[in-house]
C-alpha cells in the first residue's frame, strides 16, 4: 500500500460516495477533502461528503470551492445521480457546509506543508486548475494526480467521443497537460468494466450500515442506466481510482502525449498520440485502457466485507 499522503477531490455523487468509503476503508492516509462541482455543485458535494464521513466515523477535513468552471459555468449530472446526487435519498439532508478556506487555498497550503502529496481526483479538474494558476511552482510539487476521466476507445458519456468529467471542464485538464506533475487518466475504456448489479446489491443491504447505503443510493443510478443504456446494473467508475492507486497492476495502459479539445461538438474529448507524432512538444499521460474487473471488484467488495 502507498505511504505518501492523499488529498482526493470530490464532485460527491453516488460512484464518488462508493470510492470515498472504499478509500477510508482501505486505510489510505487521506489529510483532507476537496470538493468540486460535477454531479452536483460543489457545496451539495460537500454536504455529502460531510454525510458520508459520519456514517463512517471518521473526521477528515472538507474544502469547498467556486460552484462553476473555469469558464463561469455550471453543468450537472443530476440526471444520472439524482436531485441530491445520492440517488434522491436525501442521505446528506442536514449537513450543508460551505469551508472559510477555499478548495484551491487548501491544496497549495498542503502541497507546501508535506513533501510527498498524492492527488485522487474523481470529478472535473477544477480546483486543481485553480490551485495551478494560483501557484504553479507550488501545485508542480504535487507527485502525482490520477484523474477518473476521458475517453480512448470507449464510447462517450457526454458525446460519442466525451467523458462527463472533461466535457465539465476542459481548460482545467488543459491546465493539468500544462503541469509538470505525472497525470494518470482512469478513462471509461476501464471504468466501464466495474459495475454492479441489483442481485449484487440486494445481498449488500442485510449485511451491515455500508451495504444498507450502496443499495439505498444506487437504485436510482441503475434506474438511469437501465433507461439510458439498457444495462441492467450501474457502473461505479470512481472506484478504480482507489484501486488503482492501491494496486497499480490493476490497470495497465497507453503512455502518450495528450492534448484536449476545448470546445465544440467534441469539446473534452483527449486526443492521445500514441505515435508521437502530432503533440510531441505536449506532457505524456499515462491513459489506462485495460483493466483486471475481477481482481478490482474482490478488493472493493472485501475492504467493505460484502462478501
Amino acid at each position: 500500500m502507498k505511504t505518501r499522503k492523499v488529498i482526493i477531490d470530490a464532485d460527491c455523487g453516488i460512484d464518488d460516495a462508493l470510492a470515498l468509503i472504499f478509500a477510508i476503508k482501505a486505510n489510505i492516509d487521506i489529510v483532507g477533502i476537496t470538493s468540486v462541482s460535477g454531479n452536483v455543485n460543489s457545496i451539495e458535494s460537500a454536504r455529502n461528503i460531510k454525510a458520508i464521513l459520519k456514517l463512517l466515523d471518521v473526521d477528515i477535513p472538507v474544502y469547498t470551492s467556486e460552484i462553476t468552471n473555469i469558464d463561469g459555468e455550471m453543468i450537472d449530472a443530476k440526471d444520472t445521480h439524482g436531485e441530491d446526487g445520492l440517488g434522491e435519498t436525501y442521505f446528506g439532508q442536514g449537513h450543508d457546509y460551505v469551508s472559510k478556506m477555499k478548495a484551491e487555498d487548501y491544496i497549495l497550503d498542503t502541497l507546501e506543508k508535506y513533501e510527498d502529496i498524492d492527488i485522487i481526483a474523481l470529478g472535473p479538474l477544477t480546483n486543481l486548475a485553480r490551485a495551478y494558476i494560483k501557484d504553479s511552482d507550488t501545485f508542480n510539487k504535487c507527485k502525482n494526480i490520477i484523474s477518473m476521466g476521458g475517453t480512448y476507445k470507449a464510447y462517450g458519456n457526454m458525446t460519442p467521443v466525451t467523458e462527463f468529467n472533461y466535457y465539465h471542464d476542459p481548460k482545467a485538464v488543459a491546465c493539468m497537460i500544462e503541469a509538470k506533475v505525472p497525470l494518470t487518466m482512469v478513462t471509461l475504456d476501464v471504468t466501464r468494466k466495474i459495475f454492479l448489479t441489483p442481485d449484487m446489491t440486494l445481498e449488500f443491504r442485510d449485511k451491515h450500515k455500508i451495504g444498507k447505503f450502496i443499495y439505498d443510493i444506487t437504485k436510482f443510478y441503475m434506474d438511469f442506466h437501465r433507461k439510458a443504456e439498457n444495462f441492467n446494473g450501474c457502473i461505479i467508475n470512481d472506484i478504480l481510482n482507489i484501486a488503482y492507486y492501491l494496486n497499480p497492476s490493476v490497470c495497465s495502459g497507453i503512455f502518450a502525449p495528450i492534448e484536449v479539445v476545448k470546445e465544440g461538438v467534441t469539446r473534452g474529448q483527449i486526443l492521445v498520440d500514441n505515435l508521437e507524432m502530432f503533440y510531441k512538444e505536449n506532457k505524456k499521460c499515462l491513459v489506462l485502457n485495460k483493466v483486471e474487473a475481477n481482481m478490482v471488484m474482490d478488493m472493493f467488495l472485501d475492504t467493505l466485507n460484502l462478501k
